[in-house]
């Protein structure tokens, strides 16, 4: 299998506790084609997430954080 992987950061408008972003972080990794995802703690608005374009696209990841309620911008990589 040879899978084409792309990183992007997804920016959070919202201020989200430890624990409701370990909540965001998981609906994300559970996304087909995420291979990581993960955030500084430093920078906790700004989630860096690796996943293969063949399976999922960087509008659809976006859009798992729009259906919990979250404003929220591709800034990519």
């Amino acid at each position: 299998m040879n899978a084409r992987l792309n990183e992007i950061v997804l920016h959070i408008d919202e201020s989200l506790d430890e624990e409701t972003l370990h909540s965001v972080e998981e609906g994300i990794r559970c996304d087909a084609g995420v291979v990581s995802v993960g955030h500084n703690p430093e920078q906790s608005h700004m989630i860096m997430v690796v996943y293969d374009s063949d399976s999922t696209r960087a509008a659809s990841l976006l859009h798992t954080l729009q259906e919990r309620g979250l404003h929220a911008q591709v800034v990519g990589l």
